[in-house]
């Protein structure tokens, strides 16, 4: 980024120390901290619009008084594999 005189520091500065490995590992640990508590708070809300939206479904096919062959479904076969043999 180009440095333009408006955003030049005017001045004496003070320093500003480097980071040290404890301080930046400490600050690692406490971003992670914040990461898994915005996941979990995600998760909650996915869940909940999740259930939600399978309510709001479940409503409508009762409204509309839908089955499965009315929305295109159709039935799991019972068994996976080769058919059996018939018999002679």
């Amino acid at each position: 980024m180009y440095q333009t005189e408006d955003n030049m520091p005017k001045g004496w500065v003070r320093p500003v120390a480097k980071p040290t490995r404890e301080s930046l590992k400490a600050r690692v640990a406490e971003l992670r901290a914040e990461l898994a508590e915005a996941e979990a708070r995600l998760r909650e809300m996915e869940e909940g619009a999740r259930l939600e939206a399978l309510v709001k479904i479940k409503n409508l096919i009762r409204a509309f008084e839908l089955t499965p062959a009315d929305l295109g479904l159709v039935p799991a076969p019972k068994r996976r594999g080769r058919p059996r043999k018939a018999a002679p």
